[in-house]
């Protein structure tokens, strides 16, 4: 059985070794997991033999070349389709819409959250696992801690409340530089940094002590699981700090057992985000310790997923065709 990852951006022969988007990350991991060949720019998809039982549509969007993507597919046979969902506001793939109607076929949505907002009639089944401990390894080794805090992300318009509360004085913030109007505008006053690398062993969040999980506030009410962040603090030592709304996502995720340890690194305010950040200066490797503790089961729980997510795209647990 063959299977192509698509999450493709762009028509020319660039390489993507040292791309740090998440979606690109992701891929990456997945087609060396899955055994599967991935296509992330048109170019490739035009040089390629595209003979292939299973397609992968990636956590992409609005960026895809459309009609590329539906030359690639081959008309001639049914397909089985996926579709990565790791975001609830995440836009409509328009490849994937076209390649479905093109081949009168559905979808399954293979997604980190519980939710059906994104409600499409081609989506003939939904599978929800926590695409999110992909990223989960070993902890780098520890090097040496330079700065504080730091917040990292793009424009969240549903953080904005949070956002200028937290992002003030000597709260690091990374994120691309055309983000950061939209935060000085809201009131945000932290140090501005660029986007941090990714680089593997190498990542700029090894030289930081902390980070913060703050949230939109629609997953306050709707479950998704842990972010990306929780573990590229993991493996970069990070200790981690919790905005208070975030109870429900801890509750109802794999660390949720720790409750009462958790409760020592919830903040509420950027004076308390202060207050514990001076606190557990006084000895971090003790703070680092604890929270080492919670992720005892964090590469067991990624294989069992990858597992699972090996079911699923190689038809142990679907239909041959997904027909619309």
């Amino acid at each position: 059985m063959r299977v192509a990852l698509i999450d493709v951006k762009g028509n020319d022969s660039r390489t993507i070794d040292k791309n740090s988007s998440m979606n690109i990350r992701n891929m990456v991991l997945l087609s060396k997991y899955l055994g599967a060949d991935f296509f992330y720019n048109a170019h490739q998809l035009s040089t390629r033999n595209n003979d292939y039982d299973v397609l992968v549509f990636g956590f992409g969007g609005m960026s895809a070349n459309i009609e590329q993507v539906r030359q690639f597919v081959n008309k001639e046979k049914n397909r089985r389709i996926f579709w990565f969902i790791t975001e609830y506001d995440s836009p409509k793939n328009p490849s994937l819409y076209y390649v479905c109607k093109d081949l009168s076929l559905g979808y399954a949505a293979i997604q980190n959250m519980q939710t059906d907002a994104m409600k499409d009639k081609r989506c003939i089944k939904r599978y929800m696992l926590n695409l999110n401990l992909l990223i989960a390894r070993e902890q780098n080794a520890l090097t040496e801690k330079r700065y504080d805090c730091v917040y990292y992300s793009r424009w969240r318009k549903d953080r904005k409340k949070y956002l200028k509360v937290y992002l003030q004085g000597d709260i690091y913030f990374s994120s691309d530089s055309k983000n950061f109007k939209k935060h000085k505008h809201i009131g945000c006053k932290p140090k501005y940094i660029k986007k941090l690398s990714w680089e593997q062993g190498k990542e700029t969040l090894n030289n930081f002590r902390y980070s913060l999980y703050i949230e939109d506030e629609y997953t306050h009410n709707v479950f998704n699981n842990l972010a990306n962040r929780w573990y590229e603090a993991g493996f970069c030592n990070n200790v981690m700090f919790f905005d208070v709304n975030c109870w429900n996502t801890i509750r109802k995720s794999e660390i949720a057992q720790y409750e009462n340890q958790i409760k020592d690194y919830i903040v509420s305010t950027h004076k308390e985000l202060l207050d514990k950040i001076e606190y557990c200066n006084k000895d971090f490797m003790y703070h680092l310790n604890i929270q080492k503790s919670w992720r005892k089961d964090e590469l067991r729980l990624r294989e069992k997923m990858l597992q699972e997510l090996k079911d699923i795209v190689y038809q142990k647990l679907t239909p041959q065709v997904f027909k619309y």
